[in-house]
């Protein structure tokens, strides 16, 4: 599996550079937003696979972007990972409600989020669904 474009949206410029440059060494065609308003464009203008998306940004959040993509019928579906610092509880569990197909804490390896990347567009290759917290 490779080819697949993956946006990664954070805020923090080290965090989206070096995950979006290991996606990209892995095989992926990644590109990157810095806020919440430019993942909405690189998703309507270019398409993409999934997203990883982080939950404190500007203009929008994380979890205002996401209830958008599952809003809109051709983004419903869209696979969202969630890579965040806020760890609480309660934070995962509106993330999850609100659509996400899981929720991985930051410090995170690229490896497990090339791993968890793998798994969901495996599973919706397949037909599954996916939706955890990690």
């Amino acid at each position: 599996m490779s080819g697949e474009r993956v946006l990664v949206v954070d805020d923090y410029d080290d965090a989206r550079e070096l995950y979006g440059e290991y996606l990209r060494f892995v095989g992926f065609d990644a590109i990157t937003a810095a806020d919440g308003e430019e993942a909405l464009r690189c998703v309507t203008r270019g398409g993409c696979d999934i997203v990883i998306l982080d939950l404190a940004l500007p203009k929008f959040d994380g979890l205002a972007v996401l209830r958008q993509l599952r809003g809109a019928p051709a983004t419903k579906t869209l696979p969202v990972i969630i890579l965040s610092a806020s760890v609480g509880p309660a934070v995962q569990q509106e993330a999850l409600a609100a659509g996400a197909n899981r929720f991985l804490t930051k410090p995170c390896g690229p490896d497990e989020l090339v791993n968890a990347i793998r798994e969901i567009l495996t599973a919706r290759a397949s037909g599954a669904t996916d939706s955890q917290e990690t």
